[in-house]
């Protein structure tokens, strides 16, 4: 399969329990994404990151305040993705 680079929202945390808490937080509540570890260009606190599409930053953001995850940051990057 090829992979190509596609820009990925990247979400960082200041803990693991931060991370997890967004983990069962996005899996409760269906909202998109999944936990990778952090890619080498970002520097971030607890070695996780819930990566999703660009698009879907505000609802994310949003739930995960609502809900008090910290969150440490939020950047777009351009990731290599596998494409059928």
């Amino acid at each position: 399969m090829p992979r190509v680079r596609r820009p990925a929202l990247v979400l960082t945390f200041p803990t693991t329990a931060a991370a997890m808490a967004c983990e069962e937080l996005c899996r409760h509540a269906g909202l998109p994404g999944r936990m990778i570890p952090v890619p080498g260009q970002i520097s971030a606190g607890c070695g996780l990151a819930w990566k999703a599409a660009p698009q879907d930053q505000d609802a994310l953001v949003s739930a995960l305040a609502e809900a008090g995850v910290a969150v440490e940051g939020a950047d777009v990057i351009e990731m290599l993705e596998f494409v059928r």
